[in-house]
């Protein structure tokens, strides 16, 4: 009888318990619009922050490329990850991908840069020339930058090469004769000694990148990490951890906030890399 209570009270236990345990790891990808060095240098001291509130390792994690993390966050790798709002629709219908947070006051805009000596003047002065892109499904640099391209009926040879960071450096050495990236990324590369590049054209604004959860996480550690993230500014130390990955103050998300690029009805990809 004794043997058989002990075994309902553990099966009770096993049904209860939620989907991570306190001793497991969590994966946080992040998108790679810079180098993995660069990135990690800018994350790596918000992972140890939060393994030290969740007391648990949170481990950075990102993809050689942009479409490789696209495969890794369809595949649900990431139990975090930070994502671009075209990712973010996409992926959360497949595998469902939750919104927890985003930054505040703030909006994406692509922009296209040329050389600073470049004569052109607006896009259609582009007509002919190789323009450079960091993915096919780069939401901002690439999808924003592509859609007004057509609008305006420029022809223009893409070159994908991987980050936001090749592409300056493309535009830089003359590789390309334009490029599309953001003003994130822009600066970050100009704080690096980035020069000779100029900016032709910014796009109207969208809701910035999210940080979304994997659906299977247990609700009460998504909160508790939601609460980590939009509490960062209420201190010193988390508004200098602000500064190092280059963000605005986090605010609470909802899905909802992401309808303005649903709205632009874009034909989705439902695989990693599609045009």
């Amino acid at each position: 009888m004794r043997f058989r209570f002990l075994l309902i009270a553990l099966s009770l236990m096993l049904i209860a318990a939620p989907a991570w345990s306190r001793s497991e790891s969590l994966t946080f990808g992040i998108v790679p619009q810079e180098s993995s060095s660069r990135l990690a240098d800018q994350w790596t001291p918000l992972m140890r922050y939060l393994s030290t509130r969740l007391n648990r390792p949170v481990r950075f994690m990102t993809a050689p490329d942009i479409p490789t993390f696209e495969k890794r966050v369809l595949a649900g790798e990431y139990d975090i990850a930070y994502m671009n709002p075209y990712h973010y629709v996409v992926f959360s219908n497949t595998p469902g991908y939750q919104a927890i947070a985003k930054e505040g006051g703030k909006q994406i805009r692509g922009i296209v840069v040329v050389p600073e000596s470049a004569p052109a003047e607006d896009l259609e002065d582009l007509d002919g020339m190789t323009v450079a892109f960091p993915a096919p499904a780069a939401f901002a640099a690439t999808i924003l930058v592509r859609a007004e391209l057509e609008r305006l009926g420029v022809s223009y040879q893409p070159r994908f090469v991987g980050s936001h960071e090749s592409v300056y450096l493309n535009v830089q050495r003359g590789f390309a004769g334009a490029g599309g990236g953001v003003e994130r990324t822009l600066a970050i590369a100009m704080r690096e000694r980035l020069d000779g590049v100029r900016v032709l054209w910014r796009s109207p604004g969208y809701t910035p990148h999210a940080f979304a959860v994997h659906p299977d996480m247990d609700p009460v550690l998504m909160q508790t990490v939601q609460s980590l993230l939009v509490n960062l500014a209420d201190t010193d130390e988390g508004r200098s951890l602000l500064d190092r990955a280059h963000l605005k103050p986090l605010v609470r998300a909802a899905d909802s906030d992401w309808n303005d690029v649903r709205q632009l009805g874009l034909d989705f990809i439902k695989t990693s890399g599609a045009p």
